[in-house]
């Protein structure tokens, strides 16, 4: 475009073939064409095969959700794709829309001062020879981002007390505050006053009870985003795994354990900018 505009204007074929570091030739070539020059269409350096495109619709259809990453790493263990994942990126796009993911602000703790708390609400699941509806109590400490799950069929005060001890020993220890919506199991009179249970509990463990401002869910920002982890990764990621017959409660956190290991504590975070376990060992 700018050869021919210049070219338009009066520069000679030598004028411009100095101006652009080019062959006479080419600036010539360039000039005299009816327009733009073409290039074919190349094919990806790793084209997905049949089977992989059907393990991606199958996936898809599943839960639509899943995440590029996800969907990468499968195909990468079970069908042997050997592309890089911005070539996958770039194929996976032609075969769904791209999401667009709202950002979020967080505010940074020090080492073991806040582990942030709250439910993530999973559906409805198998278990024993039912189905349930099922729950999962995520713990988060503030500075690390090193998340501990367990799973409950229920949000009751008792069995929210007890799966969060279950976390608390998951992370190693207690943080010197924990943060927590204003949810009746911490809360009583509408969510102003601690409830005695919690505030015993909190004295037992020897923390600081805290309660995120009301209607701003994001105070908790971090737990927040491993919620959204849970729904977009984890789920998706369960759905291939081979559940038993009669899956327990057990099972469902050996399987949250196991996704926390293979998919969340291998990442490299990027607002702290170190990997997730490294910086939960330190």
């Amino acid at each position: 475009m700018d050869l021919r505009a210049l070219h338009r204007h009066g520069w000679s074929i030598s004028a411009l073939a100095r101006r652009f570091k080019i062959n006479r030739r080419t600036v010539a070539k360039e000039v005299a064409a009816d327009g733009p020059r073409s290039y074919p269409l190349r094919p990806p350096k790793h084209s997905l095969t049949a089977a992989q495109l059907a393990h991606i619709e199958r996936r898809l259809l599943v839960c639509p959700v899943l995440r590029a990453t996800d969907l990468h790493r499968e195909l990468r263990r079970e069908l042997g794709y050997g592309g890089s994942y911005p070539t996958f990126g770039r194929q996976l796009r032609q075969l769904r829309p791209a999401v667009v993911v709202e950002a979020a602000v967080r505010f940074e703790t020090a080492a073991g001062v806040q582990t942030q708390v709250d439910w993530k609400h999973l559906g409805v699941w198998p278990l024993g020879e039912e189905m349930v509806q099922l729950h999962a109590l995520v713990a988060v400490l503030g500075h690390s981002r090193m998340p501990a799950i367990r799973i409950a069929a229920s949000c009751t005060r008792a069995v929210t007390f007890e799966r969060l001890l279950r976390c608390l020993d998951d992370l190693g220890g207690v943080s010197r505050e924990l943060l927590t919506d204003r949810d009746t199991v911490f809360c009583t009179a509408g969510g102003s006053r601690l409830s005695p249970e919690w505030v015993d509990l909190c004295e037992l463990l020897g923390t600081v009870p805290r309660l995120c401002r009301p209607y701003r869910a994001k105070t908790k920002g971090k737990v927040e985003r491993v919620n959204r982890e849970v729904q977009e990764s984890f789920l998706a990621w369960l759905t291939g795994q081979v559940l038993s017959p009669r899956p327990t409660i057990a099972d469902y956190d050996a399987f949250a354990r196991q996704w926390l290991a293979e998919v969340v504590l291998p990442r490299r975070h990027r607002t702290t900018k170190r990997g997730i376990a490294e910086a939960w060992n330190e």
